[in-house]
């Protein structure tokens, strides 16, 4: 196949992974790498984020600091259908993640939900070897170099279930997946 006839279909998969990660991120919050203002404080406290200690407390227990190991937090989402609360955080070289609170008992269901959308946007699954074993992985972006890969993970906490979803290049940050899933995982252990 020329590179021709794969430029039709990397748009599609391009936009279908925009419109499975828009239900993923939510709709745009104030951005905290901005000075605070009244209104941004205001918006953040109306969505149920106050300040905390090096981080933000959402009123459903889900803390998130201002840093997890390599990542630092951009921003913080507001409720929705399917999440209590999330945050989301950005990483070296350009990796992304983002911690989501579900309700307890409904993180297999979305991690479910996660796989039907990429797999009817057309997106390859893929089997990875370490920590990214665990989680479902998805080739995302297979026309460049590096391959853009996405993994979510999910855990059933005490009072809440939590997915992870984490965007890395492959093969330069495979080594870095597994200190990210710690750092994320020792977070969510400190929560109970």
């Amino acid at each position: 196949m020329s590179a021709q006839s794969h430029v039709p279909q990397a748009r599609r998969r391009l936009l279908g992974a925009g419109l499975v990660l828009a239900g993923l991120v939510g709709p745009p919050q104030a951005s905290l790498a901005q000075q605070p203002t009244p209104q941004t404080l205001l918006s953040q406290e109306s969505i149920g984020w106050q300040s905390d200690v090096e981080g933000m407390r959402h009123f459903s227990g889900l803390r998130c600091p201002d840093q997890v190991g390599r990542f630092y937090r951009t921003k913080v989402l507001a409720s929705d259908g399917d999440r209590m609360a999330a945050c989301i955080y950005s990483g070296d070289g350009g990796m992304s993640a983002i911690l989501r609170q579900h309700l307890s008992g409904t993180g297999e269901k979305v991690a479910r939900h996660y796989l039907e959308n990429f797999q009817a946007a057309g997106f390859e699954r893929v089997a990875l070897s370490g920590p990214a074993s665990t989680g479902i992985s998805f080739k995302t972006r297979d026309w460049t170099s590096p391959v853009l890969c996405e993994t979510l993970w999910y855990f059933a906490g005490q009072k809440a279930d939590y997915t992870l979803w984490l965007s890395y290049g492959l093969p330069v940050q495979e080594a870095e997946v597994g200190p990210a899933l710690d750092a994320f995982v020792r977070l969510l252990n400190q929560m109970g």
